[in-house]
């Protein structure tokens, strides 16, 4: 591995462009390669009998038609990039975990009484089952599914020069990311590359489909996006790398 290698994000958007800008500020060549395309339901969601929102994805808040009715519900989001994107909605009270679902569920129990009701807006693939491990904790909650992703259309043109080219680190934010872009790869008859590359996953759940493929993965500290470029940053720093 180089020590100037590319950098190639996989996430869905809009929080590709987030990390895209992120990597970049770091000092890399970051290559935008969006794995899945979002469909959005454009759902419309009342707030009767719901105390709290909770947001795995910014995707959620675009998928539904008026956020209005919403607003004055107090937000709990899974890390600081979905907390931003409520507060750019027009959310005033907007808390981030700073992790995973589980490490969600824990923030909005301390936060909310025994039996308040939360609404968790959703994609159709969720990593763990935010609505139980609320109701464990003494909370009602429901989840509603407003969006879906599909795989891409295929690699970006950057993506796929920079993979035929030689080495580069690849950052994975989810299993099914990881499954995604294995599957675009072997699309895209690069079969070599894989073996050249250098993953950095966000959990160890997320690097389950490398590990699948014999493909090894740094794991990032904790399931937050702060901690996936330290690993990046703590990777570059032991290849020499600025």
């Amino acid at each position: 591995m180089t020590a100037h290698a590319p950098v190639l994000v996989t996430r869905t958007q809009p929080g590709n462009a987030r990390t895209v800008r992120a990597v970049r500020a770091m000092g890399f060549a970051a290559i935008a390669c969006p794995v899945s395309q979002v469909v959005r339901s454009r759902a419309v969601i009342g707030a009767n009998g719901t105390d709290a929102l909770a947001l795995t994805s910014a995707n959620a808040l675009q998928a539904v038609r008026d956020t209005g009715p919403l607003l004055h519900l107090p937000v709990f989001a899974v890390g600081e990039g979905t907390a931003q994107a409520a507060r750019e909605a027009g959310f005033a009270s907007v808390t981030s975990a700073d992790g995973d679902a589980e490490a969600l569920a824990r923030v909005i129990a301390r936060a909310l009484p025994p039996g308040s009701h939360v609404l968790h807006l959703s994609g159709e693939d969720r990593a763990g089952d935010l609505a139980g491990m609320l109701e464990v904790l003494g909370l009602s909650a429901t989840t509603r599914t407003v969006y879906r992703t599909r795989l891409a259309r295929g690699l970006t043109a950057r993506a796929r020069a920079a993979l035929a080219d030689g080495p580069a680190i690849v950052l994975i934010h989810s299993a099914r990311g990881a499954q995604r872009f294995l599957a675009l790869v072997d699309a895209a008859e690069l079969t070599a590359a894989p073996a050249r590359l250098e993953f950095i996953a966000i959990s160890e759940r997320a690097a389950v489909p490398l590990h699948t493929r014999g493909l090894q993965a740094h794991i990032a500290a904790q399931p937050a996006e702060d901690s996936l470029l330290a690993a990046l940053d703590e990777l570059a720093k032991r290849r020499g790398a600025p």
